[in-house]
């Protein structure tokens, strides 16, 4: 019997197609921007890790905030109805920010959907302060605590993810928890059905005597994500894993 039980899970695990997994992964957090989402195909899919990278004051920031608003969107509007959770290592959390986006939020759909309300937005923004890279490991390596008490949650920002760990000097060590981090990412998102969105900045890196502005934590984190969306002082918003080869996705207004 036991012997029969092991051979028919075996062949369940050919039992899903392509078209399964599509159809499991409609799940999306808008963006707010019509570009953005046509390119993710209507949003960002729960189980992706998003990067946005680019200099301090490009609107990386904004982004975060705006989706954290835009998770709680009512299923009868076309959203997910969730909630989120944004770890501050910057510091640079403003609830008068989240505020105004959620007064903006609440216009565009007061016909749509009535009872959504900017201040019940507020309240389904869970905030953590991680000024240091203990509390910043810390607060991931827990997340399943408060993910357990809070199922609702859909999405996790880290604003920013480079931001203690580029003051560690030890680059092993820095390179240890780098992946201990994605590691959790990854368990939480297997567990969860949730999103992560982190912040990154630009840096330089010397290569054959030359130097080169690229983005920090290295090569191998660019290939732990799912997904880059590159910042610019125009307002430009580009999509790829390396400047390089990017390509521009949306222009400025």
């Amino acid at each position: 019997m036991e012997s029969a039980a092991v051979s028919t899970e075996n062949l369940n695990l050919f039992n899903n197609s392509c078209w399964d997994i599509s159809q499991k992964n409609t799940n999306k957090i808008l963006t707010g921007n019509k570009a953005l989402d046509n390119h993710f195909g209507g949003g960002i899919s729960l189980g992706q890790i998003i990067e946005l990278i680019g200099n301090s004051g490009t609107g990386k920031t904004t982004m975060c905030l705006q989706l954290c608003l835009n998770v709680q969107i009512p299923k009868d509007a076309g959203g997910l109805e969730g909630s989120a959770l944004f770890i501050d290592s910057r510091q640079d959390f403003h609830p008068d920010r989240l505020l105004g986006l959620a007064q903006e939020l609440e216009q565009q759909y007061k016909h749509r959907a009535p009872e959504f309300k900017a201040l019940e937005m507020l309240k389904k923004v869970h905030y953590v302060r991680c000024p240091s890279l203990v509390q910043l490991m810390a607060t991931v390596l827990s997340c399943h605590r408060h993910l357990v008490d809070h199922p609702d949650i859909k999405l996790i920002v880290i604003d920013s993810l480079a931001f203690s760990l580029r003051m560690l000097e030890d680059g092993a060590r820095r390179y240890e928890l780098l992946l201990e981090l994605h590691e959790s990412m990854r368990r939480l998102q297997r567990q969860h059905e949730l999103a992560w969105v982190v912040t990154n900045v630009l840096t330089h890196r010397c290569i054959k005597e030359r130097f080169h502005v690229e983005p920090a934590l290295g090569d191998l984190h660019s290939h732990l994500i799912n997904e880059r969306i590159w910042f610019s002082g125009s307002s430009a918003r580009y999509l790829g894993k390396s400047w390089r080869f990017s390509r521009l996705i949306m222009e400025s207004d």
